[in-house]
């Protein structure tokens, strides 16, 4: 599986995490959820390589003036990787991929040539793509949090609604009345169970935000998180979390 550029198209892996950003969209248009997002294990001998291929290939995109973003987001936990995160619209939109978008086609060459360069820099690729329940999710800001916290929850069969109401009534109005900015619930529709979901947090203060009381505990009160989370918790078969750092230098905006 090669990196998602011009050269290739994509085939669905596995696994994922969770986060935002992609395709340009107009303040009249519906937030994009479809969501997809592609890890890539980088050779500890090419991350300097890679870095530089990537940004030479956003200059090309910059250039024709590519209208659609991607972010990439570094871990700051777990297995050393980088994720790349697309975000769509339409489902029809992951009918044409980049190399036979009309919009390159002047570029094709250089493209191809750059992702070639980056390609040989990963030992493995992983893809999942997923849906973004915007009823569950805040609004995406215009500035992207620099440091995220995900959670992965694996759910028991047939529990995808009582959690959704969980979270509706205990954990969104925490977040709102908590003054969080950055949120998503997401799962999985390829790539990974369907009972999956992915939880994600924007870190605003960042790390030294776990210095302080959890927000979301103390705008519920002891009593009502404790409620929820045995509630929760009953649903769930197994967690995971871990934390991804934006890199911007990486990432490619689209113009406006």
């Amino acid at each position: 599986m090669k990196y998602h550029g011009p050269s290739q198209r994509l085939p669905a892996a596995a696994l994922a995490l969770a986060l935002s950003v992609a395709t340009s969209i107009s303040a009249q248009q519906p937030p994009a959820s479809i969501r997809a997002v592609t890890h890539y294990t980088v050779k500890s001998e090419r991350a300097g390589d890679m870095a530089a291929a990537i940004k030479e290939y956003n200059d090309v995109l910059k250039k024709a003036r590519y209208r659609n973003s991607y972010t990439i987001w570094r871990s700051a936990t777990g297995p050393a990787n980088i994720a790349r995160v697309d975000l769509h619209l339409k489902w029809s939109e992951l009918d044409q991929p980049p190399a036979e978008d009309p919009q390159l086609k002047e570029y094709r060459t250089d493209l191809v040539r750059i992702a070639a360069r980056i390609n040989e820099s990963f030992s493995a690729v992983r893809r999942v793509i997923e849906v973004v329940d915007q009823d569950l999710s805040l609004p995406r800001p215009e500035e992207l949090p620099n440091l995220i916290a995900v959670a992965r929850f694996e759910l028991k069969p047939g529990k995808l609604e009582e959690v959704r109401g969980l979270a509706k009534e205990y954990y969104l109005p925490a977040l709102k009345g908590a003054g969080s900015k950055s949120f998503t619930f997401a799962q999985t529709r390829f790539g990974g169970a369907r009972e999956e979901i992915y939880i994600t947090r924007g870190m605003d203060g960042g790390w030294a935000s776990l210095d302080q009381p959890d927000p979301i505990a103390k705008a519920m009160g002891d009593e009502k998180y404790h409620a929820f989370s045995e509630k929760m918790m009953a649903n769930v078969v197994s967690r995971d979390s871990n934390v991804y750092r934006l890199d911007k230098d990486l990432s490619y905006t689209a113009p406006k």
